[in-house]
């Protein structure tokens, strides 16, 4: 992204729209926000020089919007939330065609097809980690207190089945027991996947949260924050572990300290390091 120039944000829900918003101004970067309708929250509109709303779909009102904006440079992120897909997702015919040309209607695919298409039209998508590189994951343990050589094995298969629900564009989230899957994410998500693997645990799980196998960061970056670790705590997880240096970590100080309360021990793996403890 060039420095000085207006950059553009298609934000969908929870606080890393926001946070992208916050920092942009204060980098006195101009920003046109394009808010999903149902997802995007109102303040969103106060921290943007330029601020619309759009139905999931509406492919072209959101390039003309970029495009009148002066906008070059392209940031998407936020969550969908299922019920804005039932009930405000209208395509239009730029869209319809993006979607005639696909195999399946995966995640990964069509997002790398929204971002080609946006391309076509002048449009650069961009990683919000280049506006904000403090948000990726450090590698390594991250609370005080480390899983024990128990949780580490069933860590180890939980990254290996997370990984390769990530390969196959189902998930990115596995929950082991005694290595055994107790839970594999599909489009429930992470957090009804984590209670529902571990309701059948009956002591402390493990919890893989990774990156898909060549994932483009640029679309829908995976991401962990106090609420996940709400939910984990509250269902009695007791590891977790995340991909260094590409999930993202909201209010990190924060998100620690709820983990190290609940006795929760979170690390980071890259692929190299992964058959290690911690």
């Amino acid at each position: 992204m060039r420095a000085g120039r207006a950059i553009g944000l298609i934000a969908g829900n929870r606080d890393l729209p926001l946070l992208v918003a916050a920092k942009a101004r204060d980098l006195g970067l101009p920003l046109a926000a394009a808010g999903i309708e149902g997802e995007a929250d109102p303040a969103l509109a106060t921290l943007a020089h330029r601020f619309r709303t759009v139905k999931l779909g509406q492919m072209r009102a959101l390039v003309d919007f970029f495009l009148e904006a002066g906008v070059r440079d392209l940031m998407m992120i936020g969550g969908i939330d299922r019920e804005t897909i039932i009930l405000n997702y209208e395509p239009d015919e730029m869209f319809l065609a993006l979607l005639e040309g696909l195999d399946d209607f995966q995640t990964d695919r069509i997002l790398r097809a929204v971002a080609g298409k946006l391309e076509e039209n002048g449009l650069a998508l961009h990683a919000v980690t280049e506006l904000l590189p403090e948000l990726l994951t450090p590698p390594g343990l991250l609370t005080r207190k480390a899983p024990g050589p128990e949780l580490t094995a069933d860590l180890q298969l939980a990254w290996r089945i997370a990984k390769e629900l990530g390969r196959l564009d189902v998930g990115q989230t596995a929950v082991v027991s005694d290595r055994i899957t107790l839970a594999a994410e599909a489009a429930e998500g992470t957090d009804d996947c984590v209670r529902r693997g571990a309701a059948l645990a009956g002591k402390p799980c493990a919890v893989a949260k990774v990156v898909k196998p060549m994932q483009d960061l640029r679309l829908d970056p995976p991401v962990i924050g106090p609420a996940t670790v709400e939910v984990m705590a509250e269902a009695g997880v007791g590891a977790l572990v995340v991909d260094a240096r590409h999930i993202l970590i909201l209010d990190r100080e924060r998100t620690i300290e709820l983990a190290e309360k609940a006795g929760l021990a979170i690390v980071a793996w890259t692929d190299e390091n992964q058959h290690r403890p911690a």
